[in-house]
């Protein structure tokens, strides 16, 4: 298990910081000293060795002779800047003096706070007539010590989706600029079409997917800018899980491989692309929410006999598919839904775009499945939830609060 936080560090060292380190003793932590002539006196204010700190920390770093160089956890360190990062650290700072040289090694630990909420957010697409609608959803984790963001999927707007942008003008409008993790569920274009944007504007820790091979331009042209630009890409062949964010109790996600049948086969059968669909779980206290992609019948059978328990009971269910019947049906237009029966989720929400889907049938069954509460971008706009840490949880909507959802204008079943 990956614990993912981001540093976010203020350039502000205050005059009054550095000309404390003046006058103060060096801290405690090993020096060592090699070379000829007088050997530089590093001095540091704002730590002390060995201490576990409440909030956040920034040190000041003075040496009476000579040059100096900090890194923080191996990378470099500007004194003054502030370190909030949870966790466990190492400071060492090197100085010299012609063949003189002192180093100063000093750990600490930044306590991580409780409280604080996850957000997740079903950003509305519109009316893209390019697949079901698309998707695109944001998860924030929220403490007292910052934010981490993932991802999941990234459709583009728009009349045959004509406008990939969007989802990076929604991030940017949201003051998010770096993802802690992009999830690619799998390889159509209503869930990367809006990437390219994404990655050229956000800073991307972890890009994920399922290894699909497609001769599709437009998706091996995204797949090469997540190799340039994000940090690193991971192919999804085994469960991976991550905690997000910087809270005591920080939001956990996994994410479960997906069917393999026909991942390494050049494809572009929609059936074939939407069971190698990613599934994902997230949990926080008691709040769960299951993330479908597009799966359909295969990708359903394989989380139903090899996820079991993490498909089962849900507080929320990203509905498959943007409501399509071969998403919801055990045959897979009519008829019986053990999917649902399983899952049996408090609150399902559906991207759709209002034309083609949620289809008629689908929909009037998860209208009907006891105990639901149905959610709807072509009806509602963007969706948001939001969960304490206990996992108590709020459904909010952008628009028509007292509607409920309703088929798309042209889904004839």
């Amino acid at each position: 298990m990956v614990r993912l936080t981001q540093q976010f560090l203020s350039r502000a060292a205050t005059a009054g910081i550095l000309s404390l380190a003046l006058g103060l003793a060096a801290c405690s932590g090993g020096v060592t000293d090699s070379g000829h002539g007088e050997t530089p006196t590093i001095v540091l204010a704002g730590i002390v060795d060995g201490t576990a700190y409440d909030g956040p920390v920034a040190i000041a770093i003075s040496i009476d002779r000579g040059v100096y160089s900090a890194t923080l956890d191996g990378a470099l360190y500007v004194a003054g800047d502030t370190i909030r990062t949870p966790g466990a650290h190492l400071l060492v700072v090197t100085a010299s003096q012609g063949l003189a040289m002192a180093t100063r090694e000093i750990h600490f630990s930044i306590r991580a706070p409780g409280g604080g909420i996850l957000i997740v957010r079903m950003i509305n697409l519109g009316s893209n007539d390019a697949g079901g609608g698309g998707d695109a959803i944001l998860i924030t984790d929220s403490s007292a010590a910052g934010m981490a963001h993932a991802l999941v999927d990234a459709g583009p707007s728009g009349p045959g989706g004509n406008d990939p942008s969007f989802v990076a003008r929604q991030l940017a409008t949201l003051h998010v600029d770096s993802l802690a993790i992009l999830l690619l569920t799998h390889a159509h274009d209503d869930h990367y079409g809006g990437m390219s944007p994404v990655l050229s504007r956000a800073k991307v820790q972890r890009f994920l997917y399922n290894g699909q091979v497609r001769s599709l331009t437009s998706y091996n042209s995204m797949l090469s800018q997540a190799h340039a630009l994000a940090d690193s890409v991971i192919v999804v062949s085994a469960m991976r899980e991550y905690d997000l964010g910087y809270a005591a109790v920080p939001t956990h996600l996994k994410l479960l491989p997906p069917l393999a049948t026909h991942l390494a086969t050049t494809t572009d059968d929609g059936d074939q692309l939407n069971d190698g669909s990613v599934g994902a779980r997230l949990d926080l206290g008691t709040f769960s929410m299951f993330f479908t992609g597009d799966g359909e019948g295969g990708a359903i059978a394989n989380w139903t006999t090899q996820f079991n328990s993490l498909v089962r009971g849900v507080t929320v269910l990203k509905v498959g598919h943007h409501g399509a019947n071969n998403a919801i049906f055990d045959n897979g237009f009519s008829g019986t839904s053990a999917w649902l029966d399983l899952v049996a989720p408090r609150v399902s929400i559906i991207s759709a775009n209002g034309t083609t889907h949620p289809r008629v049938a689908a929909l009037n069954r998860i209208l009907a499945q006891v105990n639901n509460q149905t959610f709807c971008t072509n009806v509602h706009g963007t969706i948001t939830i939001r969960v304490a840490r206990s996992g108590s949880y709020t459904v909010g909507v952008e628009r028509n609060s007292t509607m409920t959802c309703v088929p798309g204008t042209q889904a004839a079943s």
